[in-house]
């Protein structure tokens, strides 16, 4: 067998290039080298902030680029990929976070261990670099995990499997917040807005009363703002008076009903403003000045 000199990969003795690296091992003996960890040959000295920079970098972008200072300028494409595999696992497991929980304390949490392992992973490029430019054997990752003594399978396959498990965990992460997004743009029986509070009956402050025993629909806020609501039956809305300097209320009937619909707007109990309609589908508009 011979062994490869830049990577030490095991070759078939017939064999004229590295079937890991591509290195050229025409004039290579068939003898076994000491060791199987040691750092590529360099012919001359790598720039030791170019392989952290570019993991910091790609690691800042998506925490599965971490490594790829090592694939591009260091040529370690194991490590590289194991970085990746635990890179993208984290965003999986960030995006989950996310989903399942609204705790901003988990998010930065989250946040933080990605930054760690994106400055760790530029430390390794970093130590990587001193051990091939000294010759020496290429640093253990934490666990004592020697990257460069996996086979090429098992590096691309957890980095493969990896990249399916992020790709999943955003799937459902754009999916929930698109099913958040719609929920919100939609009018539903529930305030859209913090500005508006309904189901009180308590007039003190600022209200918009609305009296009608059918459905409705109502457009409450000013001439820069408004809140669409949706309602059934006789329903106080409390305003955030604080908000506004000038009110304003259009309600239209949505059932046809002859029924009488009856608005006002109240603050602090004094009425400011009050209309009514008996029309099918009549809409009553009131306003008023704080």
């Amino acid at each position: 067998m011979k062994f490869c000199p830049k990577c030490g990969a095991q070759n078939k003795e017939e064999a004229k290039f590295c079937v890991d690296c591509g290195e050229d091992i025409s004039n290579i003996s068939t003898e076994q080298p000491e060791q199987n960890n040691a750092a590529p040959q360099s012919t001359g000295q790598k720039n030791k902030w170019i392989a952290p920079i570019l993991n910091f970098i790609g690691g800042m972008l998506i925490y599965g680029l971490s490594g790829i200072g090592h694939a591009l300028y260091l040529r370690l494409y194991k490590r590289a990929a194991i970085f990746g595999a635990i890179g993208f696992l984290l965003s999986a497991i960030f995006f989950v976070l996310f989903i399942f929980s609204n705790s901003f304390a988990i998010t930065a949490i989250t946040t933080l261990i990605g930054i760690a392992f994106t400055l760790y992973a530029a430390y390794d490029a970093y130590k990587c670099t001193e051990a091939i430019n000294e010759g020496r054997e290429l640093p253990a990752l934490i666990g004592g995990i020697r990257p460069e003594s996996l086979s090429t399978g098992m590096a691309v396959g957890a980095l493969a499997v990896a990249l399916v498990v992020m790709v999943v965990a955003f799937g459902a992460f754009a999916s929930s917040m698109l099913v958040n997004d719609l929920s919100t743009a939609s009018v539903t029986d529930t305030v859209i807005s913090n500005d508006i509070s309904s189901g009180t009956n308590d007039n003190d402050g600022l209200v918009v009363e609305i009296s009608y025993p059918g459905e409705w629909s109502a457009s409450i806020g000013d001439q820069d703002t408004s809140t669409m609501y949706n309602g059934k039956g006789d329903e106080s809305i409390k305003i955030n008076e604080g908000r506004y300097d000038v009110i304003a209320a259009a309600v239209q009937k949505t059932d046809g009903s002859s029924d009488k619909l009856k608005v006002k707007i109240i603050k602090d109990g004094d009425t400011l403003d009050s209309e009514s309609t008996s029309k099918e589908y009549g809409v009553v508009t009131v306003s008023a000045t704080l």
